[in-house]
C-alpha cells in the first residue's frame, strides 16, 4: 500500500503555493498526481491551453510527478467516472491511500463534486486534507490581472521562475 496524493486545480496561473504543495509530495515520497482541471476552457479563469499548462508543470517538475488533465463537463457524475479512470490509468490499487489535496475543504467544488459521488470510486481508502493558503496568502485572479497588467516586478513575487518565463515570453 503508498500514500498517492492527488492535487487537482486549473494552474492559471501555476503559482509559488501550488509549487510548495506539490513539493512537500515529492519531498514526502509520495506517489503524486497532479490533473489539471477545465482542461477544455479559455476563459478570463482559465487564459491559458491545455497545452501551456502541461509545458508549465513539466518544465517545474519533470518526470517527478504523474500528470494528467480533465475537462469540464456538463454532468458532475461525468466529471467523476473520467476522473475515477484517471486513477484507474495510474495503476493505483484500491487498497492504496487517496488524499485530496485541497486549500479550502468547505467551498470548493470539486471537492463537494468528488464527496457526493464518493461511492463511485473504486477504491476503500480516500481522505481530504485541508491545505490553507494562510502562510501564503495568494489569488489566482489577482496574479492574471498582475499579468495584464504587465507588472514583471509583482508577477515575480507569486510565481517561479521558470514559469514566469513562459508566461511573459507568450
Amino acid at each position: 500500500m503508498q500514500n498517492v496524493w492527488i492535487i487537482i486545480w486549473r494552474f492559471s496561473p501555476l503559482h509559488i503555493w501550488h509549487i510548495s504543495l506539490i513539493n512537500k509530495s515529492i519531498e514526502s515520497k509520495n506517489k503524486t498526481l497532479v490533473i489539471i482541471w477545465s482542461a477544455n476552457k479559455i476563459d478570463e479563469k482559465n487564459p491559458y491551453t491545455i497545452k501551456e499548462r502541461l509545458d508549465i508543470l513539466k518544465k517545474e517538475f519533470w518526470d517527478k510527478i504523474l500528470l494528467r488533465y480533465i475537462n469540464d463537463y456538463e454532468e458532475d457524475k461525468n466529471w467523476i467516472t473520467y476522473l475515477n479512470n484517471i486513477i484507474l490509468s495510474e495503476n493505483i490499487s484500491k487498497e492504496d491511500f487517496l488524499y485530496f489535496l485541497w486549500w479550502d475543504l468547505k467551498n470548493d467544488y470539486a471537492i463537494k463534486i468528488i464527496k457526493q459521488y464518493q461511492e463511485n470510486f473504486k477504491y476503500r481508502n480516500i481522505f481530504f486534507d485541508e491545505k490553507p493558503r494562510n502562510e501564503i496568502p495568494i489569488s489566482a485572479t489577482e496574479i492574471r490581472q498582475l499579468l495584464k497588467e504587465n507588472n514583471e516586478k509583482e508577477i515575480k513575487k507569486w510565481l517561479s521562475e521558470k514559469t514566469t518565463y513562459l508566461i511573459i515570453k507568450k
